[in-house]
C-alpha cells in the first residue's frame, strides 16, 4: 500500500523514519497523523485549516522535515510549529497568527502578504528544548525571502542573522545593528525629552524592546506597528532616535 493510498483509511496513522512525496495530506480521510522522524516532500496543504487532526505532524518528538511544501492561503493559527524543519517551503497567504516558533527551522522559505502575530527564534527555547532529538543549540534560519511580507508585530530574536534573510525594501520597515548598544544610549536621549507623556510612552517602548530582543543584536521592525501599544508618531520618533544614537 502506497502512502497515499493509506491516507485515505480512517483512523490514527502512524509513520516513523519515512518519506512521504507528492502527496495532499490536507484532503486526507484519517482522523490523525502521527508521523515521527519523517520527511515530506513537495506536499501540499493549500487553503486548508490545518486543525487537530493534523496537530501531531508538527509536534514530534523526532524532529519532522517539510521540503518544497506549498501552504498558500492556510489557517494554521491551531497549529505549533514544533519543531519542525522547513526547506524551500511557501507560506505565502498563510494565516500564522500566534506562531511563536521557539524551536522550529526555517530555510529558504518565502513568505508573502500579511504575517501576524509571530516569534521567529534563533535558538530552541522553552519546554522541550533540551530534549529535542535530534539535539540542536541553534535553530537554522537563513535564506528566507520576507520581501512581499506585511509584517505586523513579528519578531526575530535570539540570535536570528538579519543579514541572512531577505527583508522589503519599504521605508515602513527600520533595520538596525548593535541594538543594545542603541537601546543604552537611546535610553539617555529620550529622558532628555521635555514633553512628559511622550517620554513616558517612549520609556515603554524602549522597556519593550529591551526584553523583547535581551538576546538579539541586529533588528528588523515595522516602524509604526498598529498592535504596539505606543502611539505611531511616538513609535516613529523612537525608532529615529535609536538610529541617530550610533
Amino acid at each position: 500500500m502506497t502512502i497515499a493510498e493509506a491516507t485515505t483509511l480512517p483512523g490514527t496513522v502512524l509513520m516513523h523514519r519515512i518519506t512521504v512525496s507528492d502527496v495532499d495530506l490536507a484532503r486526507s480521510k484519517f482522523e490523525r497523523l502521527m508521523p515521527s522522524g519523517c520527511t515530506f516532500v513537495r506536499c501540499d496543504f493549500r487553503t486548508t485549516t490545518l486543525d487537530r487532526r493534523l496537530s501531531p505532524l508538527f509536534k514530534a518528538r523526532e524532529q519532522n522535515t517539510f521540503r518544497e511544501c506549498r501552504f498558500e492561503g492556510a489557517d494554521l493559527r491551531a497549529i505549533d510549529p514544533g519543531a519542525s524543519r522547513f526547506e524551500s517551503c511557501v507560506f505565502d497567504g498563510a494565516d500564522l497568527r500566534g506562531w511563536n516558533a521557539s524551536m522550529a527551522e526555517f530555510i529558504d522559505c518565502h513568505f508573502a502578504g500579511r504575517v501576524e502575530r509571530v516569534r521567529f527564534y534563533g535558538r530552541p527555547w522553552g519546554s522541550g528544548a533540551e530534549d529535542l532529538i535530534p539535539p540542536r543549540t541553534v535553530n537554522a534560519f537563513r535564506g528566507n525571502d520576507f520581501r512581499e511580507a506585511e509584517m505586523i508585530d513579528v519578531a526575530f530574536v535570539m540570535g536570528i542573522e538579519i543579514e541572512k534573510q531577505r527583508w522589503p525594501e519599504s521605508d515602513e520597515y527600520v533595520r538596525l545593528d548593535r541594538i543594545h548598544q542603541r537601546l543604552t544610549r537611546g535610553h539617555g536621549a529620550i529622558l532628555r525629552w521635555k514633553d512628559l507623556a511622550p517620554r513616558g510612552e517612549a520609556m515603554a517602548m524602549m522597556q519593550d524592546l529591551s526584553l523583547l530582543y535581551r538576546q538579539q543584536n541586529e533588528v528588523i521592525a515595522r516602524r509604526s506597528d498598529p498592535r504596539r501599544a505606543t502611539p505611531p508618531e511616538i513609535q516613529d520618533r523612537v525608532w529615529a532616535t535609536l538610529a541617530s544614537v550610533l
